[in-house]
């Protein structure tokens, strides 16, 4: 009888001590997912972080990333990086006539080159995660810009203010054109 309770109390520190070994290694992994995030994202991880709570926004940012991974982006054949290259030129000289209309054109330019790499462009709600996910970097650029380009539709914006989105404007513009290599195009 005696080795019967010894058996079962040893089983049962056994299962115990597997209970703890199992809850750190949990515990690694949540704070290993927490660091990945931070690292993938950045300043985009603290901002979604304050808006939805540390759960709900880790929770948001790797649902980016798995709506990110079943797109199936292509990078842009010399012939269209040309073409578009032209095509923001033009709309830069455009801004120094018309600054509004300039604006208006390199603020549809990025759409365009978004949607012909293959994301999605109905909503700039929808393009802004995904820019934070492959552009981390640029994500504010592309959000602050964006709202003074809409802004810029309904009333009048500071001439600073436009020339600065222009320049938001084309740092994603030149990443996109280039492809998947965010570095080639790092902003701070």
């Amino acid at each position: 009888m005696d080795g019967v309770v010894l058996g079962i109390v040893a089983a049962a520190v056994v299962v115990v001590l597997l209970g703890v070994v199992l809850l750190l290694v949990a515990r690694r992994r949540a704070r290993g997912s927490t660091a990945a995030l931070r690292s993938r994202f950045g300043a985009e991880y603290d901002r979604v972080v304050r808006s939805y709570g540390r759960r709900n926004g880790e929770k948001e940012l790797r649902a980016r990333l798995r709506r990110r991974r079943r797109l199936d982006l292509r990078d842009l054949v010399p012939d269209e990086r040309e073409r578009y290259s032209r095509a923001w030129e033009t709309a830069q000289a455009t801004f120094v006539e018309n600054p509004s209309t300039g604006l208006r054109d390199a603020d549809l330019l990025v759409q365009q080159v978004m949607r012909d790499r293959g994301y999605p462009s109905e909503r700039f709600e929808e393009r802004e995660k995904l820019v934070s996910v492959d552009h981390p970097d640029l994500v504010e650029h592309f959000r602050s810009a964006h709202e003074v380009a809409v802004a810029d539709e309904r009333d009048e914006q500071r001439l600073e203010d436009r020339r600065q989105a222009m320049v938001d404007h084309r740092y994603l513009f030149d990443a996109l054109l280039q492809g998947g290599d965010a570095e080639r195009t790092r902003r701070l």
